[in-house]
């Protein structure tokens, strides 16, 4: 028969001379990545400085422009996300509150569409007992009706 060939033994010893492998100290670790985070904060900062001080006025006022008309952008879109729910609202019978949560048009009439479908099963409830007033007189209260039977139970 065939000798099989000796495998190296799963565990072998390490040499002396080699210290063990040290755990990581991830606290050390992370501060040292906070800190280099940090240093790249303040060299973008700085760096926006830089170019801030070296534009010339045209390109300033050209940025400041740019920033205006993005800004009046946002507002006009806004706008119209409002008057697109106050004219849906008006449409359909929805609470603009509601509709004010969708993010386009096409959203506010999907949920029109499904909150038509589902308001008349909300609002069918029954209706609330009626008030003390509208009943007659006056009518005991829970914390009345409470106290007579403990009354009535240690008679």
């Amino acid at each position: 028969m065939a000798e099989e060939p000796k495998q190296p033994e799963q565990a072998e010893e390490q040499p002396q001379g080699e210290p063990e492998a040290k755990e990581t100290d991830w606290k050390a670790e992370a501060r040292k990545w906070e800190a280099r985070a940090k240093k790249s904060a303040n060299a973008e900062l700085e760096l926006e400085a830089l170019k801030q001080a070296q534009m010339t006025e045209q390109q300033k006022a050209e940025e400041r422009a740019k920033k205006a008309e993005e800004e009046l952008a946002a507002m006009k879109a806004e706008q119209q996300r409002l008057a697109d729910a106050r004219e849906i609202a008006q449409r359909d019978g929805v609470p603009a509150e509601l509709l004010a949560y969708c993010a386009d048009r096409e959203s506010m009439e999907g949920f029109a569409q499904i909150y038509k479908q589902v308001a008349p099963a909300v609002h069918s409830a029954a209706p609330a007992a009626p008030s003390r007033i509208a009943s007659g007189g006056p009518q005991p209260t829970d914390g009345e009706v409470f106290a007579a039977a403990v009354r009535d139970m240690f008679k």
